[in-house]
Parts: C-alpha cells; structure tokens; sequence
C-alpha cells in the first residue's frame, strides 16, 4: 500500500521537530549547586548530578575543596584518596569502597563521564570531617569545615543516669538528599522546626533565608574600598545587608539582599567571584558573587589581614552605603539607627499566647525568659561598646521567623536565645544549642559562662536545628538554662539573686567571645 503523500510529509515535519515539543527538555535534570562553607563552587567542567538520591560530583570539586590528595590507577579503575591520616580507595563501577582499610557499602558506584571521574559526595565529605546539608528549595548541597578545636565541647561527656531525656542527636544526612532532623524530644519549647508545638513556621510562604520575597530588586553600580571605608552603590533603592564575622582566617561578609550586579561587574566575574583591589590597610582584598538567586543577594567579602570591625555610616546620597573599617570598636561615631558596629540581639523565647514549658509548679516559661533577658539587656547595655536589642519586652508573641528577620535586619552581630527547659522529673541541668559552624565558638563561651552561674549538671553543647539559630545569619545560640520540670532546678531559676547572678554571666560571656573584657 502506498503512503499518502501528506502522512508521509507529517512524518518528516514531525522528525525535524526540537526534542523539546516531546518533554525532553522538560525531563533534563535540574542542576545541582555546591556550596562549601557559603562560597559557590564552580562546577562547569561536568554538572554534578542526583543518581538514586546521591549527589555526584568531580573529583576534582571534592579534592580542591577539602584539601585531600587524589590518585589514578588506569589499570584496576581505582581512584585513591588521601586527607592525614584517613584513605580512601574507591572502584569505578563498584559499589564496594574502602575506609581506612575497612570494606564498606556505597549506596551509588563512582562512574566516569567526559573523561571526568564522578564520586558521591556525601559518602566522602562525611568521612573526611565534612558537614554536609541538603537545601531543597534551591536544590542545593551546603558543605562546612569545621575547625576541630572549636568543635569541642567545653566540657566532658554527660552522665545520662536516673531516666535522663534522651540527647537530641546532630543533623544527619539520610543518603536520599534529605536531612533528618532532631525529634524535638525532651524540651516543650516549641522551638525546633519539626513541626510539633505551636509557632513552628515551617510551612509558612517566606523564603529560604526567613524572610519574606521582595519583588524587584536593586542594581549594584560600584564596590569600592578606601583607607578608612567600604562604599557600595545601587542605582535604585536603599541598600541594607547583612553581616557575618568568619575567622580562620579573617573575614567580614556582607548580604545585600534584593540586589543584582550591573553589566560591568556581572561581565568582571571569573567563575562566579570578581576580585577588586584594596587601599585598605588591615583587608587584604575584596571578594563579591552573585550568591544567591532566591532571593537575588550579591555577596561582598572582605578578606582581612588580621580583625577588623565595622560601622555603618549615614549618607545623603540615596542608593549609598557606606560603613568604615577599623582595627578596633569604633566609639563617639555618629552610626545609622540599629546599624551599629557591635549589636546583640537578645531573644526573651515564647511570649503571651505561647506559653512555652509549664513548671513542675505551674509557673510559665515564657514568664522566667522575659526576666531574664531583660536583666540580660540592662547590663550588656552599660557597655557603650554594644547596642542592645530585644526581640521582646513584655509579654507579646513574636513569630519565629519575625525574630530572625529583626536580627538579620539589624543586623546584628550577635543572637542570644534564652529558654528553659522541660522533660521528667529527674532530669537536670544546662544546655546550649548552635546549628551552624560559625556559631560553635559563641556556643562554647556561653556554655561554659552559664554553667559556672547556673550550677546545673552540665548537658553540653549540642546541635539542633531551632529556627532561630538556623535562619539568622550572624552566630547565634539558644540557651536552655535549666529544667523546669525538675524541683531544684525551677526553684533557684525564678529566683532574683539566681536571674541576676546568670545575667551577668552572660554578659560577661558576650564580652568574652567580642573581646570586650
């Protein structure tokens, strides 16, 4: 039978067709992007990929960023990789992998594509002392070195007798680009974001950084940097950042949320970072990316000599800001309202229609926590050095992710939570939590500040994944001073001589870490 002529011109029309009018472009996998210790890593030479829920990436993105030494047998296929004191040999093709001589189980065999040998990242960031998390909005993976002497505990193991609330255990990855996340056990603070208690705000319609989407956003025109101080300029808008201290080694970061790069510094990046010259005695050089696209935030870093501090300075022209940079805390310096150089926000937990824990004798939690952290608040503010600022001064209810917009607004240098406590009866004692790494310095020195006051069994520093030390963007901590379930704990933490002896202990912590003393 002949095909008709028509059939046969559809045939052709429809084979000439894009392979995008039949959902190839659809089904193409969306990009993952890396992230190690907040820089975007550049992953250009092959895209990693999401194989039976793990990341793969290039060898090489795993080598530069953890500092291993890697090497290539062509003959066996086997990719060996060396960090101290740690080995690791893997097989292309093979899902049987070595640690340290132990035979372990991948999930996923390394594979090579384009001449590029991919790795599972999870599996080899993890065994070499690397903080992986998983962010599923922006489909991406957020790696962190942690320095070891920080990560310590102030003080030794917890005796974990007499029907003690099981310890909430750290983030750990699930191998399917998810991250687990503490139950919650053990505390009624309602804190936590895993969606028990009231005031979670995990599924509310704010952005991944907390806040809510702003549409359009502001054009940096100018970064410059003189002797005495930073200048970045937008063609539209006020510019307001915020601010992260890292050290080793030294660095200030600024986050101008909302905010693009013109064409001439767009054109300037090489891999993602553009680099600009400094007049500036103590910065070494500046730094700036477009760090996130949701929302659209360019990040400048300025990479220190040795420590630094900053002041934000008023301007007249609009769509200017301006901040010096000096070696020590500025003082008898006229500074922008609530943009000051060292600002701490405390952060009284709960509030009027959240309760929080209820004592063993029916006293509130968020009664004890508005006490104390406005005692807190007094003393810190005798220090002209620091300004001061409450998420909370009376018994109001304060969103959680209210309370981290407010601090990374400030922006504030600092973020202190106080809480108390709730599980049986016969557990006591002091906790402090953190999530990130930067924030485990600031953790340990209240720890051991708040300990010494307290008198409490000491709990330890630990990791959870509170909303308000996981969305704010300076070092922030959440204290859980003692258990108000338990007798002698409660009885001494509604006590005046008690908040007054704890409040100084954690203004002096807060000197200590800001090398106020």
């Amino acid at each position: 039978m002949k095909f008709p002529a028509f059939c046969l011109a559809l045939l052709v029309a429809l084979m000439l067709l894009p392979t995008t009018a039949f959902g190839a472009e659809a089904s193409k996998p969306k990009p993952v992007q890396l992230f190690m210790n907040e820089k975007k890593l550049d992953v250009s030479e092959v895209v990693p990929r999401i194989v039976d829920g793990n990341t793969l990436v290039p060898v090489r993105v795993i080598v530069e960023e953890i500092g291993a030494k890697v090497g290539w047998e062509e003959a066996t296929r086997k990719v060996t990789i060396k960090q101290d004191s740690n080995t690791m040999l893997l097989l292309i093709d093979n899902k049987t992998a070595q640690f340290n001589g132990k035979k372990e189980q991948l999930e996923v065999a390394p594979f090579i594509e384009n001449d590029t040998t991919m790795l599972p990242l999870r599996y080899i960031v993890e065994k070499l002392g690397v903080e992986i998390k998983w962010d599923e909005p922006s489909y991406s993976v957020h790696m962190y070195k942690v320095n070891e002497e920080d990560a310590k505990p102030v003080t030794g193991p917890v005796d974990l007798e007499n029907g003690s609330v099981e310890v909430k255990p750290p983030l750990t990855g699930t191998g399917n680009g998810t991250v687990e996340t503490p139950s919650g056990t053990g505390s009624s603070n309602n804190t936590s974001s895993t969606g028990k208690g009231s005031n979670t705000g995990t599924g509310d319609s704010k952005g991944s950084d907390g806040t809510a989407p702003v549409s359009g956003n502001r054009t940096i025109s100018a970064i410059t940097l003189s002797e005495t101080d930073l200048t970045v300029t937008a063609k539209d808008g006020k510019l307001v950042p915020s601010v992260l201290k890292l050290s080793n080694p030294d660095r200030i970061v600024f986050d101008f949320p909302n905010t693009v790069l013109n064409d001439t510094l767009q054109k300037a990046l090489v891999k993602n970072t553009g680099e600009l010259p400094s007049k500036h005695p103590l910065v070494e050089k500046i730094r700036y990316s477009n760090f996130s696209s949701n929302p659209a935030t360019v990040r400048i870093i300025l990479d220190l000599k040795s420590t630094a501090y900053y002041q934000t300075q008023p301007v007249v022209t609009a769509g200017t800001w301006r901040a010096l940079i000096g070696d020590k805390p500025f003082q008898n310096v006229p500074a922008v309202p609530g943009d000051h150089l060292l600002t701490v926000v405390i952060d009284a937990g709960h509030g009027d229609t959240d309760p929080g824990a209820l004592s063993i004798t029916g006293r509130h939690e968020k009664d004890f926590t508005l006490s104390t952290a406005k005692k807190v608040a007094e003393e810190l503010a005798k220090d002209k050095r620091v300004q001061v600022l409450m998420t909370r001064s009376d018994d109001t209810f304060i969103p959680l992710d209210d309370r981290v917009s407010f601090a990374n607004e400030a922006p504030a240098d600092l973020f202190l939570s106080i809480h108390g406590n709730s599980a049986k009866a016969t557990v006591s004692g002091t906790e402090t939590y953190y999530n990130r790494p930067e924030s485990i310095p600031f953790a340990n020195v209240i720890h051991q500040y708040a300990v010494a006051a307290t008198g409490f069994p000491d709990r330890r520093v630990r990791e959870a994944d509170y909303r308000v030390i996981t969305k704010t963007a300076m070092p922030a901590v959440l204290l859980e001073v003692g258990y108000l379930s338990n007798k002698n704990d409660e009885t001494a933490m509604y006590t005046e001589a008690f908040q007054d002896k704890l409040a100084l202990a954690l203004v002096n912590a807060i000197k200590d870490y800001l090398k106020l003393k």
